[in-house]
């Protein structure tokens, strides 16, 4: 019982620190899936709210390790409505989403494949569903409207899109730093099956890899100087469908993986756990303890970024179960066959995000918005200028040290570190006041240990 009591204390003590946001779990018509149940999402507590390391990398296609795929396959109807979550502390809800200051455009992309559980989501085949960057009438960015809508991000699948697996890709671009070379992307996969018996199907398709590069104005615009209006989301155009060969109207094939499995009592994320075998005497209790903890201890190995509340409930039954045995009530187990995990609750998912032509129309909003509103760029420019000495410093120290802590930053780390006006202060580093843009500069060269990267982290502030 110490392991188990060992894996539960990690997950409570496990610092989701310098968390950016990461895509926790989906919802389809406004009915949540489960958090982790069928998301590909980087597996590491400790970076799964990360951007993607390079454009480059197989990790833009679902995330860090998102070539493998998870052992449920969630169905979703023809037109559905399909929403992806989006949390800064993966196991936490009720924590901030993003940060205001990551503005940028979001997209939402889909790839057929012959198995959603299999299919190692790279290369050709992706499609673009959806996009949406920057509204010049409201002055708000795609990011502006997922923060104010709780984290949410909605698309309506269109109607008669050929059913079968499909991956649903979806996409944020934070382009505070793409300036300085770091846009950042964040992403994972959602492995879904289409119930549908249309037979509409993408003119053609993209790679991921590939979608994105380097160098060009959609990833190294600057949102403080340039005009936002004039920004263009990269990738291909929203997909034009098409009538695939076959006949409309053919029944759709029948879901075989990824299945939820029969006579789950506790689900926890894809793990599943099944009632013990029942017993009538000492030997009989013991030998259903036995069982319970071992796969207890599965539910924790398997445990995704967004936590263990079904291990803890699982845990909690298997402390039933020792406890009869010790009271030698040996006419169990207790509460047998009960389903324990919480029944889900529709919710009302806000904003729906429209899908028409290459650049989308407005949202369309179904609930009241936050009233968090976005800072006016003049504020911006004025805030960067005069540099808050009670915010920007403190967070810009904080990041500087995260990143020199690695002997050996990749290409992207090296370039992470940034300015972010509005992002939540950490006490952990401080600049001595009262300082001027001459000792600022001086600061940011001993942090940095380099000229350039003092430079580059100077034009954050529009120095």
């Amino acid at each position: 019982m110490k392991m188990h009591s060992f894996f539960l204390a990690a997950l409570v003590s496990t610092p989701l620190v310098f968390a950016h946001t990461a895509f926790t779990d989906f919802f389809v018509n406004g009915m949540p899936q489960g958090d982790g149940v069928a998301m590909r999402m980087n597996p590491n507590p400790g970076t799964v709210g990360s951007p993607i390391g390079s454009l480059n990398s197989d990790d833009m296609a679902c995330n860090v390790g998102g070539t493998k795929g998870v052992s449920r396959v969630q169905p979703v109807p023809d037109g559905a409505l399909i929403t992806f979550e989006i949390r800064s502390s993966a196991n936490d809800p009720s924590k901030h989403r993003l940060s205001r200051s990551h503005h940028g455009p979001c997209a939402v992309y889909l790839k057929k494949v012959a198995s959603a559980v299999e299919d190692k989501a790279v290369g050709d085949g992706w499609f673009k569903l959806f996009d949406h960057g920057y509204d010049a009438s409201t002055k708000r960015w795609c990011t502006d409207d997922i923060i104010d809508n709780n984290g949410l991000l909605s698309v309506r699948l269109p109607k008669g899109l050929e059913g079968g697996y499909y991956l649903a890709r979806p996409e944020i671009l934070a382009l505070h730093s793409a300036s300085a070379g770091d846009p950042q992307v964040y992403t994972g996969c959602a492995q879904i099956f289409l119930e549908s018996s249309g037979n509409l199907g993408p003119e053609s398709t993209v790679a991921i890899p590939g979608h994105m590069k380097y160098g060009v104005p959609s990833t190294n615009f600057n949102i403080y100087v340039n005009k936002n209006a004039e920004y263009r989301v990269p990738g291909p155009s929203v997909a034009k469908l098409v009538a695939k060969s076959g006949q409309a109207g053919a029944p759709t094939s029948t879901q075989t993986e990824g299945l939820r499995p029969e006579g789950c009592v506790v689900e926890n994320a894809n793990w599943c756990g099944k009632e013990v075998s029942p017993y009538s005497d000492a030997r009989g209790c013991w030998a259903a303890s036995k069982q319970c903890w071992a796969q207890g201890k599965t539910c924790w190995a398997s445990m995704p970024p967004t936590g263990g509340a079904g291990c803890e409930l699982w845990q909690n039954k298997c402390k039933g179960i020792d406890d009869a045995c010790n009271a030698k009530r040996f006419n169990g187990p207790p509460n047998r066959g009960r389903v324990l995990t919480p029944q889900k609750k529709k919710i009302d998912v806000g904003l729906e995000m429209a899908t028409r032509g290459s650049v989308s129309a407005a949202p369309t909003r179904t609930a009241p918005a936050s009233t968090t509103a976005l800072a006016s760029k003049t504020t911006i420019a004025s805030t960067t200028a005069h540099i808050s000495r009670t915010v920007a410093p403190i967070v810009y120290a904080a990041s500087i040290t995260t990143r020199v802590s690695h002997s050996k930053p990749s290409a992207h780390t090296a370039t992470q570190a940034h300015v972010a006006p509005f992002s939540e202060p950490d006490s952990s580093a401080t600049l001595h006041e009262p300082f001027t843009i001459s000792s600022f500069i001086a600061w940011l060269k001993q942090k940095t240990r380099t000229t350039d990267k003092t430079h580059r982290h100077a034009r954050s502030f529009r120095l």
